[in-house]
C-alpha cells in the first residue's frame, strides 16, 4: 500500500483584524516530515505509526502547522494546496491520510479543508482511499464527508488523544484499502453554539461522550462516532455541532447512532453555562495563599489558541491595580514593542504602550519598561498537545517593570506550552502568577509546575450571546429563537 501523508493545521477566526501568513506556519517536507513525526503526539504522527506497522510504504508531502488566527492568506493556501495535489499527481498513490484541523478559513474560502479533499478525490478518482483526521472543535462541512472515505474526530479536550485520532483513521483508511470493512457515513448538525462547559471530562460534554463510548461497545458494526463542537470564531454558513458516525456497510446502523446521540446534545443545549473563576477571585486566592504558586491563569477572552490576536492587557491591568506584590509573568502580542525593545538593547529602558493594537476594544497598558533580554522566539513544543512540533512567537523581547514580566511576542504564539517561556530565557519557578493564552490546553502541560485556572476576562473567546457580528452563521441557538429542529442523518460514502 502506497500511501501519501500530509497536514494544513489551522484553526480560523473570521473576525481578527491579522490575516494568518507563511510566516505564522512552521512547515516541514518529505524526510523532515518523517522525522518530526517519529517522536510526535499529532494525528499526523500517530497516522504514520499506524501505516508503518501495517506495513505500508509512507510517502511523505508536507505539513504546515499554525497557532490558530485570522483568515489564511489565499496564496499561502493555494501553494499548500499546490504541493499536496502536484505530489498525489505525480505519485499515484492507493490512498491519502490528511490531518487537518477542519476549521480553517481564507480570505475567500468558508471550507478551504472541503476544497482540498474535493480536488483530492478528483485527482485520485474513486478508487483511492482517502482519510482524515479533524479536531474535534471541525467545522465538518457535506464537501469533507462527501469526497472522503473517513473523517475521524479526536476525542478528548484537552486534545490528549490527536495521535489516536490520527491512528484509527490511517488504521480505517488500511481496512478500506485491504476490502475488510466499507465505512458509510451519517451526519447530523445541530443549530446551536457555545463556549464554555467543553472539556470532555467533565459537565455536559462528559455524558455524552460516555454514551458515545457506551454506543461503540455495543455495537461492533460502529467504526467510529465523533461528536464536533465547531468553534465559536468562524462565522461561516452552518457552523453547527455535529455528529458522525460511521458503521460498517450498513448506513442505518451509523444512521440511529447518529440521530439518538444528536437528540441527546440538543436535549442538553442549555446546560452549556459559563463557571469561570472571576480574575479578581483567583489573584486574591494567590496573594492570601490559598492557592499554590505558581498558579497558571488561562485567558478565557483572549485565547491565541481559539484564534485571537492575543494582544489583551485585562490581567496585567489588574495586577498592576491590585496586586503589585505578585511576581507574574504575562505574555502578549506586540510587533512594535518588539520592534523598540531590539532597538534601545539589552539593559535599555523603553517607554512604549504595550497590547491592544490587533484588537478592537483592548486598552493598551501603560509603562516604563527595563528590556532583559530578546529572542529570535523559535521553540519546540514538548507538552503533550502537539509535542514535537516546530513553533515560533517571531522576534520576542522581554520586558520588565517592577514585578511584572511581558513576554512580548511579534506573532500569536503556542503559550500553552511551557517550552514557549523557557526557550525565550524566561524561568517560571520563581513567580507566583503565569499568564497563558489558552483555555483548555495549558493544563495539559502545565499540570506539573502549578495548579491551572481558567479565568473570566474580556475579549471575543469568551463567547456570550451576542459577543460577535455573525452574518453567515445565523439562525442559531442561542443568538436567535430557534424553533424545535428536525434531527436527521445524511449518509455519505459508496453504499450511502
Amino acid at each position: 500500500m502506497r500511501i501519501l501523508v500530509s497536514s494544513i493545521f489551522h484553526e480560523g477566526n473570521s473576525f481578527s483584524r491579522l490575516q494568518t501568513g507563511l510566516a505564522n506556519f512552521a512547515t516541514v517536507h518529505g524526510e523532515a516530515l518523517l522525522e518530526k513525526v517519529s517522536q510526535g503526539s499529532s494525528a499526523l504522527a500517530g497516522g504514520c505509526r499506524a501505516l508503518a506497522a501495517a506495513g505500508a510504504d509512507i510517502l511523505p508531502g508536507v505539513s504546515a502547522v499554525a497557532p490558530p488566527g485570522g483568515p489564511v492568506e489565499d496564496t499561502v493556501f493555494e501553494s499548500l494546496r499546490s504541493e499536496i495535489l502536484s505530489g498525489l499527481e505525480a505519485q499515484r498513490p492507493d490512498g491519502v491520510f490528511l490531518d487537518l484541523h477542519g476549521a480553517m478559513v481564507t480570505e475567500s474560502l468558508d471550507d478551504p479543508e472541503g476544497a482540498l479533499i474535493a480536488a483530492a478525490r478528483r485527482a485520485l478518482g474513486p478508487q483511492a482511499v482517502i482519510a482524515v483526521s479533524l479536531d474535534l472543535h471541525a467545522h465538518v462541512t457535506p464537501a469533507m464527508l462527501e469526497c472522503a472515505d473517513i473523517v475521524v474526530a479526536c476525542k478528548e479536550n484537552p486534545h490528549t488523544d490527536y495521535d489516536l485520532a490520527g491512528e484509527r483513521a490511517a488504521g480505517l483508511l488500511v481496512e478500506t484499502l485491504q476490502r475488510r470493512v466499507a465505512p458509510v457515513t451519517a451526519s447530523v448538525w445541530l443549530p446551536f453554539i457555545f463556549g464554555a462547559q467543553m472539556e470532555t471530562g467533565r459537565g455536559p460534554l462528559a455524558a455524552l461522550h460516555a454514551k458515545r463510548r457506551e454506543m461503540m461497545a455495543a455495537d461492533p458494526r460502529l467504526l467510529d462516532i465523533s461528536i464536533y463542537n465547531c468553534t465559536t470564531l468562524v462565522d461561516v454558513p452552518d457552523g453547527r455541532q455535529c455528529i458522525t458516525a460511521i458503521a460498517d456497510s450498513d448506513a442505518e446502523v451509523a444512521r440511529a447512532a447518529a440521530v439518538e446521540l444528536a437528540t441527546l446534545f440538543w436535549q442538553q443545549r442549555d446546560a452549556f453555562v459559563s463557571d469561570f473563576m472571576p480574575l479578581r477571585d483567583a489573584l486574591s486566592a494567590v496573594a492570601k495563599g490559598r492557592i499554590a504558586r505558581p498558579v497558571i491563569l488561562g485567558d478565557q477572552g483572549d485565547r491565541v489558541l481559539a484564534g485571537t490576536p492575543g494582544d489583551g492587557t485585562a490581567i496585567l491591568a489588574e495586577l498592576a491595580a491590585h496586586w503589585p506584590e505578585l511576581e507574574a509573568v504575562v505574555p502578549v502580542t506586540d510587533p512594535a514593542i518588539v520592534v523598540a525593545a531590539r532597538q534601545a538593547g539589552i539593559g535599555a529602558e523603553i517607554e512604549e504602550p504595550l497590547g491592544g493594537a490587533l484588537s478592537s476594544g483592548v486598552e493598551p497598558f501603560r509603562r516604563r519598561w527595563q528590556v532583559a533580554g530578546l529572542g529570535d522566539g523559535r521553540f519546540v513544543q514538548d507538552g503533550p498537545y502537539l509535542r514535537n512540533e516546530p513553533a515560533m512567537l517571531g522576534d520576542t523581547a522581554i520586558l520588565r517593570s517592577g514585578k511584572l514580566t511581558v513576554l512580548a511576542m511579534s506573532l500569536p504564539g503556542f503559550t500553552q506550552d511551557p517550552a514557549a517561556f523557557r526557550s525565550q530565557g524566561i524561568d517560571l519557578a520563581d513567580k507566583d502568577v503565569v499568564v497563558v493564552k489558552s483555555g483548555y490546553h495549558f493544563k495539559i502541560s502545565f499540570e506539573t509546575i502549578g495548579p491551572c485556572l481558567v479565568v473570566d476576562t474580556p475579549g471575543i473567546s469568551n463567547y456570550r450571546p451576542g459577543l460577535l457580528p455573525f452574518a453567515k452563521r445565523r439562525p442559531i441557538h442561542p443568538e436567535d429563537a430557534i424553533s424545535e429542529p428536525r434531527l436527521t442523518a445524511r449518509i455519505f460514502g459508496q453504499l450511502a
